[in-house]
């Protein structure tokens, strides 16, 4: 089950709070006083702000520190969801038609599965058109986001990223038709 908007806003927050990164988990102090004022910073009743809180430790985001009683660590999985997840949100750049298109090939083992699918999902909501199971194409497209999405998911090495002009004997004009170009 995928995390609601709600607890990703909170994981976010306290991601913010701790000043995790990949290479150190971070960790945070929760006091009553500091419940109280991140939910309201959030927008958040006490019983949303608990029952999110709780939904985060359940799905393994967040754990309690072995050694201190109000201390919980943001996990490596937590890390990773919240990057992808403000990749995701990412608008994408409309930019001027230059002629040329932007293609996405990738060969990701089934051992992936589950990154493979995120990676074609995220590049379809980025307005990437299947060419075939794993060969997409668009007018438009932020590499260096993409980039960063692969490396995240690390399956850079599966991946790969083109930029081709249409031979003039082929007609894309299919193609532009639905880009609406």
């Amino acid at each position: 089950m995928s995390p609601g908007p709600k607890t990703i806003r909170l994981l976010s927050k306290l991601l913010e709070i701790s000043d995790a990164t990949t290479d150190h988990l971070g960790a945070f102090l929760l006091s009553a006083g500091s419940t109280k004022e991140l939910a309201r910073n959030l927008n958040f009743t006490q019983r949303e702000f608990y029952s999110t809180f709780n939904a985060l430790k359940k799905s393994g985001y967040l754990r309690k520190h072995q050694d201190e009683n109000n201390q919980f660590l943001i996990t490596p999985k937590a890390i990773k969801k919240i990057k992808i997840e403000k990749i995701q949100q990412t608008d994408r750049k409309q930019e001027k038609c230059d002629g040329f298109w932007r293609i996405i090939s990738f060969d990701i083992p089934e051992a992936q599965k589950k990154e493979r699918n995120v990676f074609r999902s995220l590049i379809k909501r980025k307005g990437f058109l299947g060419l075939q199971n794993s060969v997409f194409i668009a007018p438009f497209a932020d590499f260096e986001m993409l980039d960063e999405l692969r490396r995240e998911l690390k399956i850079e090495k599966y991946v790969s990223f083109f930029v081709a002009k249409s031979h003039s004997s082929d007609d894309d004009s299919a193609l532009k038709q639905k880009f609406n170009l």
